[in-house]
């Protein structure tokens, strides 16, 4: 890929297919050393209140398995599992 005069690239087309990118599709960046890395953001939709991640708050006296439960169902709305 080549930059513009403007700081512009074209992500090629195998690559926005591949990750499901259309015009107005978001991505985040990161620099680590001399890496630029691009991630797919996701829109999250709010919780509603008949969402069953409520079913399970204040259920765990070991706090640690509460984070991945939360990051499983945060995986779940991206993914457009859950509504």
């Amino acid at each position: 890929m080549k930059l513009t005069s403007k700081g512009q690239l074209t992500l090629p087309k195998e690559y926005r297919d591949k990750l499901c990118l259309d015009k107005g599709s978001h991505l985040s960046v990161t620099v680590k050393g001399d890496t630029l890395m691009l991630k797919k953001v996701y829109e999250l939709k709010p919780l509603s209140d008949n969402d069953p991640i409520w079913d399970m708050v204040g259920i765990f006296d070991d706090r640690s398995r509460a984070a991945f439960v939360s990051m499983e169902h945060d995986s779940c709305v991206a993914n457009g599992e859950l509504g």
